[in-house]
């Protein structure tokens, strides 16, 4: 049987980023000169433009401050170390951040590949750039805490689950509850 490809979404899912996304939308909207709304709706809209990397910027100085006291949630080396397959991290933070922070604490080889938003600019081109790699899989599944990203992505014909660490929702049961259903 093919493997089950794995792709997880990482504020929320991996770690919490304490960030005040009022304040970093609004200093955005100044150095943009219009009013953002939304940070994932910018990204997408303006993907490869230099309003894009401006914002990247600045955004990335509140991410790398962040990652500072960030740790990832306790289930998260357990569950990466029980899963047999392959994991990406498909992330709209930046792929810079995202390196430092699983390299800090000792994740970054439980990943395939790590996707940031200046590659991709959308969580929709992550999961399809996934998609086009890993044709073979038996199944590919995106764990996300975004109900956006959820519903863009499975419109690609994957299985996609909206995780939500509030409600309870646990890495390692997820994990094991794809074992047993052999998904």
């Amino acid at each position: 049987m093919n493997k089950i490809v794995l792709i997880l979404d990482f504020d929320g899912v991996i770690t919490s980023l304490n960030i005040d996304w009022i304040t970093v939308r609004e200093e955005v909207s100044r150095i943009v000169g219009f009013r953002v709304e939304s940070m994932l709706e910018f990204w997408e809209r303006y993907f490869n433009t230099e309003l894009f990397n401006l914002a990247n910027e600045i955004v990335e100085r509140y991410e790398l401050e962040s990652i500072t006291k960030a740790k990832p949630y306790d289930d998260v080396k357990t569950a990466l170390q029980s899963f047999n397959g392959l994991i990406y991290l498909a992330s709209m933070q930046s792929e810079k951040v995202l390196n430092i922070f699983l390299q800090k604490h000792g994740l970054k080889d439980y990943f395939k590949e790590v996707l940031g938003r200046e590659r991709f600019g959308g969580k929709l081109r992550q999961v399809q750039y996934i998609i086009d790699r890993e044709d073979n899989a038996g199944r590919i599944i995106l764990v996300d805490d975004s109900r956006r990203n959820i519903s863009s992505c499975q419109a690609l014909g994957i299985k996609c689950i909206l995780f939500n660490r509030k409600t309870g929702d646990n890495l390692m049961q997820l994990i094991n509850n794809l074992k047993n259903l052999n998904v």
